[in-house]
């Protein structure tokens, strides 16, 4: 681990801002256009901007444009591996009966 402690500590700084962290455990695996990301959490443009900004700026989503359609993707494979963990110990299922 010695080797790595300073990207994982970078990465976990990237990760530490609450709205970056909701913007990738929404990408999750899939590809999002940003406004889908935005319906989804609620987030105004400027905000999911700076937020897309800084997660692309430290190279954990890239991004590619259709049209006027500008579309995310999470990059990094332990980003997505941190998410799920994440998701598992702080997202637990809804118990049985609850709303899906």
């Amino acid at each position: 681990m010695k080797p790595a402690a300073g990207e994982a500590a970078e990465l976990m700084r990237s990760l530490s801002h609450p709205q970056r962290l909701l913007v990738l455990c929404a990408l999750g695996r899939e590809e999002k256009s940003v406004s889908q990301l935005r319906a989804e959490l609620d987030v105004a443009q400027v905000p999911m901007s700076q937020q897309l900004m800084r997660l692309r700026a430290d190279g954990l989503v890239e991004s590619r444009r259709e049209g006027t359609t500008q579309y995310y993707r999470i990059t990094r494979p332990e980003v997505l591996i941190i998410v799920d963990a994440l998701h598992s110990a702080f997202c637990p299922p809804p118990a049985a009966g609850e709303g899906v």
